[in-house]
């Protein structure tokens, strides 16, 4: 049997050949304004918008409507310096209207799954609380004091 004469490459030997190492940098620099998207715009509340691309020193942001372009604009000089901070090539900023923005929802934060737990201090005001209810309400109320550990 014959080994394969064709093996894949990994990707960064591609990107290193010469007519690809032009596509790499485009793509670095996509995936850092993308970074900076998130932590720059999320700083101002500005979720439903982001960087779009950077051309000429010039940083291109998009928003999905006139209201959050002037929400934009409010921020426009603090936002100008953030991106001078990551990025010191930037000299201005571009701002466009992209109706399909609308459509891209942002990622919902995660909800805290941790357990809650209740202070022997509250257990004990339940415990008190659930000798003076009925049958029915006392179980459940007990059942929740034992949440804390004591009881």
């Amino acid at each position: 049997m014959s080994k394969r004469q064709h093996q894949p490459l990994p990707i960064e030997r591609i990107f290193h050949q010469k007519q690809f190492a032009q596509i790499e940098q485009p793509l670095q620099q996509r995936a850092r304004l993308q970074q900076l998207s998130s932590e720059v715009l999320t700083r101002y509340k500005l979720q439903q918008c982001r960087i779009v691309n950077m051309r000429q020193g010039v940083a291109i942001i998009e928003a999905p409507s006139s209201a959050w372009l002037t929400r934009l604009k409010q921020f426009r000089f603090e936002l100008l310096s953030e991106l001078r901070k990551a990025l010191p090539g930037v000299v201005s900023l571009e701002l466009k209207i992209n109706p399909e923005l609308k459509n891209i929802k942002p990622e919902a934060e995660q909800k805290s799954t941790g357990k809650r737990q209740l202070s022997p201090q509250a257990a004990k005001h339940i415990t008190e609380l659930a000798q003076h209810v009925p049958d029915e309400l006392r179980e459940k109320l007990e059942k929740l004091a034992a949440l804390s550990g004591e009881s």
